[in-house]
């Protein structure tokens, strides 16, 4: 995938035009019993794929990432017969067009793909919680751990490494002040 893009990306820049659709796996996105290496690799091109739509925004240069669940020769020995002769590429490609036409803007996205069923996933963040100022020990982590896994009280969803500057910030700001407080 690496090699490919690469020898891809500067006639891409110089046209201002491109369209790229790598190949994860759902092993990658959620983990799969006996496929560590597998999964690796697969949320790894999900990784390239987000960076890649990044530097290519400027340039015209779309970059998206499918996780299909297809009918292949890896599938086919952990699903019934039946059902790998069902999920057919038949259902996968017409994803795969759509995501390369022209008129497709979307970016930096991953969508999961089978039987005709397409999804786009999306990152979700907890609030989250901030360790008590000058308390670093696993029982203050532990005392605040509701919060950290607490997906009901207004989640985020952040769409890049800067979305995580604001709450990272605001915790050194909330620091800054009980430092202040404990000098007077």
């Amino acid at each position: 995938v690496y090699k490919l893009t690469r020898a891809a990306w500067p006639h891409m820049r110089a046209n201002k035009y491109g369209r790229i659709v790598n190949v994860a796996s759902a092993a990658g996105l959620y983990g799969n019993f006996g496929q560590a290496n597998y999964s690796t690799a697969k949320l790894g091109i999900l990784g390239l794929s987000k960076t890649l739509a990044r530097e290519g925004e400027s340039k015209n240069i779309v970059v998206n990432c499918i996780a299909p669940l297809a009918g292949s020769r890896m599938t086919a020995t952990v699903m019934p017969e039946e059902m790998v002769n069902a999920l057919r590429p038949e259902f996968v490609a017409p994803v795969v067009a759509y995501l390369c036409h022209e008129s497709c803007e979307t970016t930096g996205q991953v969508f999961e793909i089978g039987a005709g069923w397409v999804a786009q996933l999306r990152w979700q963040r907890a609030k989250g919680g901030i360790l008590p100022f000058g308390d670093t020990s696993p029982e203050a982590c532990a005392a605040m751990w509701d919060k950290v896994t607490d997906f009901d009280d207004e989640p985020e969803f952040p769409e890049s490494t800067t979305d995580t500057f604001p709450p990272v910030t605001g915790a050194l700001e909330i620091y800054a002040q009980e430092a202040a407080k404990s000098k007077l």
